[in-house]
């Protein structure tokens, strides 16, 4: 039998034939390991600082911290972790209109070390504000880009596609492993703008690794597929200009400040997803088929939306809990609070391999059931409702500090829980694409994850307030409610084109 074929260093589509080839080796494209690098070092600069943000901000100046409160720490980082991923539309548009995809992950790699660099050599406030404003530019213009390259590799019904966003994801991972390690370290034995460091160094690893291989990313990402015209380009500059005034009015003003960031930050990215909806849904350059695609992702986004904000607690609701409910000794030995997250992610690198290698192996028997993609979706939050009843049950158990050893395993069952869903949710959000809103589509599934994010920094703040018990029980019900809502969806979906 004959084997799928790959891409060639330019990043050809795959082959007609390949799609009929049935085999029990399956490969994957050469550009899907060079955006795998690029993405896994700006996860590990990303996800390195924000293991430590929450605990810079709240910590007291003699700690090496702001000595802001832990409502204004939670806040802050969830209105961060929600603007990075607003960010993330911009960057796809610019990709669809003005630069091409290639080109904008370079330049977007090239700002977030950047801002790495400010917050480890700029004190103070204003080191924050500079260094997570370039961070959240920077991601926006890399992150959706390399997600929409991604699925470019492969043809629309490619059994390969979900194997190969498992495979980019296990990279995402690895980055959020390492990230946190290393940061966590130096902040522990050395103070918070080492650990900073650390994170743009990481940036600046992968900026070459990208570089040395970006012949190889597909050829589509070379040229800007969708150009706007010269009266577009003037009216795009009038509206970000706009866009800043507004904000430095609101700023010194008083009207937007640390304690209220986050409220802007969720209103502003409703107010774009449903933009965004709009405008593909009664863009002529969408055809019938696809805006019913589009509608169809509509309970997804949505769907996507709570996952993150469960998922995204390890930075803002888990960041506490680790530091002041988390029994971190084991024997003479005192682990950093930033290491618990480790423990989710160290479990998403070991189950996603397997489930990536389950898939493809599924792949090629053609006469074998195949789980359809919205009950793997379900069965997901299926694992998030274990992951959260687990957290309501400790306290019923444990008097005191809860034990190391029962909140790794509900990590361990978290990080699962991420790799079952995560990407395959790319693989979705990439298969209801509108042609000419590839990337911007890829964005708007980012916008999950900034909602997420946002929404995270509020159930922190819940959390500090509210009873242990009642928090947990709560997340829990809403990850069960999800999960049946979208096992009810696998028909309709299925119609849609979604297998």
């Amino acid at each position: 039998m004959s084997e799928f074929q790959t891409v060639d260093a330019a990043g050809a589509a795959e082959s007609p034939g390949a799609e009929q080839s049935v085999t029990t080796r399956v490969k994957q494209p050469i550009g899907l390991f060079t955006l795998s690098a690029i993405e896994m070092w700006e996860r590990f600069s990303f996800y390195g600082l924000q293991v430590i943000l929450a605990y810079y901000i709240y910590y007291s100046a003699g700690d090496g911290g702001l000595g802001l409160t832990e409502g204004e720490a939670l806040a802050i980082t969830g209105a961060y972790g929600g603007a990075v991923y607003l960010g993330q539309p911009l960057g796809a548009w610019f990709a669809d209109r003005l630069v091409a995809a290639r080109t904008m992950v370079m330049a977007g790699g090239v700002i977030i070390m950047a801002g790495h660099i400010s917050l480890a050599v700029i004190p103070g406030v204003v080191g924050l504000l500079t260094g997570l404003a370039l961070i959240t530019i920077g991601t926006g213009a890399l992150t959706p880009n390399a997600y929409a390259m991604v699925g470019r590799l492969y043809k629309e019904q490619s059994p390969r596609r979900d194997s190969g966003y498992a495979i980019f994801y296990t990279g995402i991972l690895i980055g959020a492993l390492l990230g946190p390690l290393a940061t966590g370290y130096l902040q522990a034995e050395f103070g918070f703008h080492y650990g900073f460091g650390a994170a743009a160094i990481g940036m600046a690893i992968g900026l070459f690794t990208y570089f040395l291989g970006r012949h190889t990313v597909p050829e589509e990402s070379k040229i800007v597929p969708n150009p706007i015209s010269l009266s577009g380009k003037w009216k795009a500059l009038g509206f970000g200009v706009a866009l800043l005034a507004v904000i430095a009015i609101l700023v010194s003003t008083g009207l937007l400040s640390t304690g209220n960031l986050n409220n802007y930050v969720l209103g502003t990215i409703l107010i774009v997803s449903v933009a965004y909806f709009v405008v593909m849904l009664q863009s002529k350059k969408v055809t019938v088929d696809e805006r019913q695609r589009v509608k169809g992702f509509i309970p997804l986004f949505i769907t996507g939306a709570i996952f993150w904000t469960m998922i995204l607690q390890l930075f803002t609701t888990f960041a506490v809990y680790a530091d002041t409910r988390v029994n971190l000794s084991i024997g003479s030995y005192s682990m950093p609070a930033a290491y618990i997250s480790t423990f989710e992610v160290i479990a998403g690198i070991i189950a996603g391999p397997l489930i990536a290698a389950y898939g493809q192996k599924l792949a090629a028997r053609p006469n074998r059931k195949v789980p359809s993609t919205i009950s793997k979706l379900a069965l997901g939050f299926v694992l998030m409702t274990l992951t959260f009843g687990l957290f309501a049950l400790f306290p019923l158990i444990f008097t005191g500090r809860i034990p190391l050893i029962p909140v790794i395993i509900g990590m361990i069952v978290m990080g699962i829980t991420e790799v079952m869903y995560a990407p395959i949710g790319m693989s979705v959000a990439s298969q209801l694409s509108p042609v000419a809103f590839n990337s911007q589509m890829m964005a708007l599934w980012g916008l999950t994850t900034a909602a997420g994010a946002s929404l995270s920094g509020f159930m922190g703040q819940l959390y500090s307030g509210t009873s242990e018990v009642g928090f947990f029980t709560l997340m829990t019900a809403i990850s069960l409610v999800t999960a049946v809502f979208l096992y009810c969806l696998r028909g309709p979906l299925r119609r849609l084109g979604v297998a």
